[in-house]
């Protein structure tokens, strides 16, 4: 929240400079006195417009990331796959063939925006292709282990059970740092508990509230461990 506060801070701060400045441009336009002086001022506005649309789009960026957080805690504890999971059968077909196909602009950030606007408005089979596809054009991108994290949720919740363990598992083991990895975790015992394995579900859950004792997702574990 801090960072989002000093991102629109410096996003005016540049916006008044650049509206100050092109004023000061104007009037030393109007008054023909040194074109050199104009000419740097003019470099100078065009920098300043071009690192106030950077922070526009930082601005956006941390907007965005502050949504998918509330709306990840909102779902944590109101158990995603379970609310939504009651229509689909265990063992679901995994295959590419069954999934609608997602058509993404390349762009990053809107596609990812695109895959999870479709996990919140709970189009389960839609939001699993548009990550999919989201992993395989963007391979280098920093939300790879939010895309795992998604694609494991929306998988879990239509009860494709081994697919939602491996995409946890991925995670966890790719992408050891990322934040996700406790989420993951205790949804990688979900999705073992759900499967019959009992022991393995146990083991993973313990290990959550080892390794993260103070993570949100270790309440839910330590309870699933009563």
């Amino acid at each position: 929240m801090r960072l989002l506060k000093s991102v629109c801070f410096a996003a005016w701060f540049a916006s008044t400079v650049v509206s100050a400045n092109t004023v000061e441009v104007i009037k030393i336009t109007e008054g023909a006195g040194t074109s050199n002086q104009s000419y740097d001022l003019v470099l100078v506005v065009q920098q300043l417009q071009a690192e106030m649309r950077q922070l526009r789009g930082l601005v956006e960026a941390q907007k965005y990331e502050l949504d998918e957080l509330k709306y990840r805690q909102k779902e944590m504890y109101t158990e995603f796959d379970q609310r939504l999971g009651g229509s689909y059968t265990p063992g679901a077909s995994n295959s590419a063939a069954d999934l609608p196909t997602a058509v993404l602009s390349g762009n990053e950030q809107q596609d990812y925006s695109a895959a999870f606007a479709y996990v919140k408005s709970q189009e389960l089979a839609k939001a699993e292709a548009a990550f999919k596809e989201y992993m395989k054009i963007h391979p280098k991108s920093k939300r790879l282990s939010n895309a795992l994290y998604w694609l494991g949720e929306v998988s879990l919740a239509q009860g494709k059970l081994p697919a939602a363990a491996s995409y946890f598992q991925q995670l966890i083991a790719r992408h050891g740092k990322s934040a996700k990895v406790p989420d993951a975790l205790y949804k990688l015992g979900r999705a073992y508990q759900k499967m019959g394995k009992a022991t393995d579900a146990i083991a993973t859950w313990q290990q959550l509230v080892q390794q993260y004792p103070k993570a949100s997702a270790a309440k839910l574990a330590k309870n699933a461990l009563k």
